[in-house]
């Protein structure tokens, strides 16, 4: 099967890989194949594909070229109508998250622990994970995101959420929010940074700082951080790859 010979299977792994980075194959379909089903660019596949099994088909080798690409770096903003067609590859195409990705970001991103049950007999322990992920199963493509309107209250008023934007249950909001050496500008660009990997644009800055040091609708400054870390956390920006 592997054999350098053998141009289907480098051809099909090549394809497969590049739809999993730029979610559309070379090839749609990725797994037809059939010579009726032409490739969009098929001097591409083929040059891959050649490369591939001339380095003895090393999928390190593979992920490196094609995430060094040019096209791979492009960013997801339409600059030119010439790009509105997804397989053309002139621009990255806005992709959702699959359940996994999402719930490991907001781990990462609020720093949450979960306590296992160390009951030895109880077979059966369902996480907080396993939870999440069955409402978040993976769709057909991640090009194509549609979600819930289950799914989109588990982000906005789910338990996992809930706890993660309230100061008296999160320990990087509660750290954050009664820090001595913060001031409100910076309590925000570290949350910021903690969920978007960025910091706030000046404008979203001077708003978020005038909400908060307002203390939002119950007048409580801590809790209006938390308002501002919650409104992260269900954004477009942080739940969708740019």
């Amino acid at each position: 099967m592997t054999s350098p010979n053998n141009p289907y299977f480098a051809r099909a792994t090549v394809n497969r890989l590049w739809a999993h980075f730029f979610g559309y194959g070379i090839v749609e379909p990725i797994d037809d194949l059939r010579p009726e089903n032409k490739p969009s660019h098929p001097e591409l596949l083929d040059e891959m594909a050649r490369d591939f099994a001339n380095h003895k088909f090393d999928l390190k080798y593979l992920i490196r070229a094609i995430t060094n690409s040019k096209a791979y770096q492009l960013t997801s903003t339409t600059t030119h109508s010439s790009q509105e067609n997804p397989r053309l590859f002139a621009r990255m195409a806005l992709r959702g998250l699959s359940g996994e990705q999402l719930f490991d970001s907001l781990v990462l991103a609020t720093g949450y622990r979960e306590e296992r049950n160390q009951n030895p007999y109880q077979f059966e322990q369902t996480t907080i994970r396993d939870q999440f992920l069955a409402k978040f199963s993976c769709g057909e493509k991640h090009t194509e995101p549609q979600m819930s309107i289950p799914q989109a209250l588990i982000l906005m008023n789910g338990s996992f959420t809930s706890e993660a934007a309230s100061a008296e249950r999160s320990n990087l909001l509660s750290a954050t929010a009664e820090s001595p050496f913060l001031n409100t500008a910076q309590k925000i660009e570290t949350l910021c940074l903690a969920t978007l990997s960025r910091l706030p644009k000046p404008q979203e800055l001077d708003r978020f700082v005038h909400y908060v040091d307002g203390g939002g609708p119950k007048k409580d400054p801590k809790a209006a951080l938390g308002d501002v870390y919650w409104a992260m956390l269900n954004s477009a920006e942080f739940i969708f790859n740019h």
